[in-house]
């Protein structure tokens, strides 16, 4: 798939997604032709860092990790791919 840059412009009273001429083109698009777009993408809320700060100071305080020895080595075993189902 392959992704555009569109720009919305003002048109009137109305709002239009100005798009480049290739996706028109590929898409095999005509003038006033109506299609179906995806709902766009919503971002997320950027995390509050003083929150993240106070989160991993708690969990410092409480000794969450402390049965964890060597962090590079359990952090590679948990990111170890298990094997597909049916696979080998």
């Amino acid at each position: 798939m392959n992704s555009y840059t569109a720009t919305i412009i003002k048109t009137g009273n109305s709002y239009a997604l100005r798009v480049p001429k290739e996706y028109i083109e590929r898409s095999s698009l005509e003038l006033g032709q109506k299609i179906q777009v995806g709902a766009p993408i919503t971002v997320p809320k950027q995390h509050d860092p003083k929150a993240v700060k106070r989160a991993i100071r708690n969990l410092q305080q409480i000794g969450a990790f402390r049965t964890i020895k060597d962090p590079v080595a359990w952090q590679r075993e948990i990111r170890k791919d298990r094997p597909l189902p049916g696979r080998n």
